[in-house]
């Protein structure tokens, strides 16, 4: 009896140390499924965006803002006019998110794009030299230049075409006009002198808080709709489902208020 006893305390005495063994075992696997977990958050992501020109500044104000709470996020912007940047996403150009200066070019791309917002609008006004005291195109003179932007591919250069056709200005001027390719270049051909006259968004005439002096502001061009701008996820990625829900919070609105849209 007391053989039988020793060998059952000996068998049970191996069952709890074998548990033990198991139990050890399964603690280490735990911590190197949590460690490589850890790595994956630990490391850097892409979110790559495709902006139009005019959202340049405001633009990383909002990637700085969105970074606060993805540390482990490049955010590289392309910039361009909004038709040339959707050609280029047509063509396979890598993106995973396109921030256009209009619905249009967003529509465009329905087979591309997913989870779209209208973010924001923009007005469009008629710059000159900065000590010029001309109130409208009417004035312009004969050796005189009006720069727009190139119309199949720049918003701004559509939109400015589209109000002198409402006005029956077009004619007028159109052989004094100068095509550029984003509105940067607009206005950087009015501040050079290279055009004396001609169309912006009202967000160009300012950096940060503080607005040029280098060109006047002669009126706003009052359009028939709004200017509206659009983004859009292009790649299926979980950062740029995020992007979008963030282009929808209060504080990106409040950026883009800071920087002159109306959002």
């Amino acid at each position: 009896m007391k053989f039988k006893r020793s060998l059952a305390v000996l068998a049970t005495s191996a069952v709890v140390l074998a548990g033990c063994s198991n139990s050890g075992g399964g603690s280490d696997d735990s911590k190197k499924s949590s460690d490589s977990s850890n790595k994956d958050n630990d490391k850097k992501q892409e979110l790559q965006i495709s902006a139009a020109d005019s959202l340049g500044d405001v633009s990383k104000a909002l990637g700085k803002e969105f970074k606060k709470d993805h540390k482990n996020v490049d955010i590289t912007f392309n910039y361009g006019g909004s038709g040339a940047l959707r050609q280029q996403i047509e063509k396979g150009a890598p993106a995973d998110v396109f921030m256009s200066a209009n619905t249009k070019d967003v529509d465009m791309l329905k087979d591309k794009v997913h989870d779209t917002y209208k973010y924001a609008h923009n007005e469009l006004v008629l710059i000159g030299d900065k000590n010029s005291n001309e109130a409208s195109v009417k004035d312009l003179k004969d050796d005189e230049k009006l720069a727009i932007g190139e119309v199949k591919t720049v918003p701004a250069g559509k939109y400015a075409k589209q109000y002198l056709e409402d006005q029956n200005l077009y004619n007028d001027v159109k052989d004094k006009l100068v095509y550029a390719k984003d509105v940067k270049q607009v206005l950087n051909y009015v501040e050079k002198g290279n055009a004396d006259m001609g169309f912006v968004y009202k967000t160009d005439l300012y950096t940060g808080n503080k607005k040029t002096d280098k060109v006047n502001e002669i009126k706003e061009a009052k359009l028939k709709k709004p200017i509206t701008y659009e983004a859009g996820a292009v790649s299926d990625k979980k950062l740029a489902k995020e992007w979008m829900d963030f282009l929808k919070s209060d504080k990106a609105e409040d950026i883009l208020e800071e920087y002159h849209f109306d959002a």
